[in-house]
């Protein structure tokens, strides 16, 4: 298949879609821009991920950090509650049975 040179073709008047238009821009761009364009669209889309990866990442740790705290919330308040409870009930039985004795 030979290789065809679009810089000499006027391709205005084919129906290209823009993905095409913009390929056949890309393709008469000469390498070091191509490159540099690259690297740019690279870098850029890099750095978008970076911070919805990091805004998801922060949302995790929050979250962990909510889950690890009302873990905390609800079990210990909860254990000395019922430990009190316990102790209390503990010194009435002891009580009724010195006082039975």
């Amino acid at each position: 298949m030979t290789d065809i040179d679009l810089t000499n073709i006027d391709v205005t008047n084919l129906d290209l879609s823009a993905l095409d238009r913009v390929a056949v821009w890309y393709g008469n761009l000469p390498d070091a821009a191509q490159k540099a364009l690259s690297i740019v669209i690279g870098a850029v889309v890099a750095y978008v991920v970076f911070k919805i990866v990091a805004k998801i990442i922060k949302g995790i740790v929050i979250s962990a950090i909510a889950a690890i705290l009302a873990f905390l919330l609800a079990t210990v308040p909860g254990n000395m509650i019922l430990s009190n409870a316990y102790d209390r009930v503990e010194q009435q039985v002891t009580a009724s049975l010195s006082q039975a004795q």
